[in-house]
């Protein structure tokens, strides 16, 4: 399958392919990579079609290479890339790139480059990257994956220094999905024998507002050891 895929996008953007995609996103992953480490406060908004929750306050730590630590008021559902969404989380192993075109989104020049993964156990089947142009940070990201559908996200910036977003939104669309009996609004579908009840197709957004940026304070591995021993 990504094989074929592979081949079919070669086959349109080889004649407009004018940039080196790999150059790109290697810029990208400099930036991101030399902060050491951060401390940020978050705000997660959760917007879900069938489950309604007050926003959750949270504070998130992080340090290279992939440690990440989330300190929080109350339960915060977040998609798995909204603790610490990195480009070098998202460029994680082997994959081919292809450089498609550049345009223009909310007054921001970006290139436009699609990633395949080698691996064929690999969760992700394609991510569509919107890189901006002259600073080298994701503006936007579309990725389609073998069981958890496509997750679009949108990322704003005050501050593009870093790389560190102000703001991401994740929008999701995660197909049919069967949920316990007792959840809110769960007569509307029917129930199967094991008590649970067909919810249909999943949609929603996830908010993360992100403020106090504190960086490059010197964060000791052990503050993160907890998190590790629960691995």
């Amino acid at each position: 399958m990504k094989k074929f895929l592979l081949f079919i996008l070669l086959a349109v953007t080889v004649s407009a392919q004018s940039k080196d995609p790999n150059k790109l996103l290697k810029l990208v992953k400099d930036k991101f990579e030399k902060v050491k480490d951060y401390e940020v406060d978050a705000n997660i908004h959760l917007d879900i079609n069938f489950i309604k929750m007050p926003d959750t306050r949270a504070k998130i730590f992080f340090k290279q290479p992939d440690k990440i630590k989330l300190q929080s008021e109350g339960f915060a559902m977040l998609p798995k890339q909204g603790i610490n969404f990195s480009p070098a989380q998202l460029l994680k192993g082997n994959f081919n790139s292809i450089y498609v075109r550049s345009e223009t989104i909310d007054n921001h020049k970006v290139d436009i480059i699609k990633v395949i993964p080698k691996s064929d156990t690999s969760e992700v089947i394609l991510s569509t990257l919107w890189i901006d142009a002259s600073q080298y940070v994701i503006r936007k990201v579309e990725t389609t994956t073998k069981k958890a559908g496509t997750l679009n996200i949108g990322l704003e910036y005050t501050d593009e220094n870093f790389g560190l977003p102000s703001q991401i939104k994740f929008s999701f669309n995660l197909g049919d999905l069967q949920i316990p009996a007792e959840m809110p609004d769960a007569s509307q579908k029917k129930e199967d024998t094991k008590g649970r009840r067909d919810r249909g197709p999943v949609k929603g957004t996830v908010t993360i507002t992100y403020s106090n940026y504190k960086i490059d304070k010197g964060i000791p591995d052990s503050f993160f050891s907890d998190n590790e021993k629960k691995k």
